[in-house]
């Protein structure tokens, strides 16, 4: 009798432990899934942070939306003129701009 009884409780034991793995199995997939959804949305913000960032996207925001230009030689105002450069201010920014 007692060994029914064993046989019987460790049976039940298996398919309980079977269940409790499966579910864990089943929350893994979905992590597994919700992880890559994740990347792809960190890749897509990466890309987007880049083209921003670049130089010509902050020229073209400077130039259009806020109605920036480069400066002339004329409107640079020099403390000495040791600090002038000797080309176009303008030029020397954007030559180290676009290196």
């Amino acid at each position: 009798m007692f060994l029914i009884f064993f046989v019987g409780f460790v049976c039940i034991a298996m398919v309980v432990m079977s269940a409790l793995a499966a579910e864990i199995r089943h929350e893994n997939n979905l992590l597994i899934n919700e992880n890559e959804e994740l990347s792809g949305e960190v890749e897509t913000i990466s890309v987007k942070i880049k083209s921003v960032n670049s130089v010509e996207h902050i020229e073209k925001v400077a130039k259009n939306e806020l109605g920036m230009v480069y400066p002339e030689s004329s409107q640079c105002v020099r403390i000495t003129d040791k600090d002038a450069p000797k080309e176009n201010f303008a030029a020397v920014i954007r030559k180290q701009a676009y290196k």
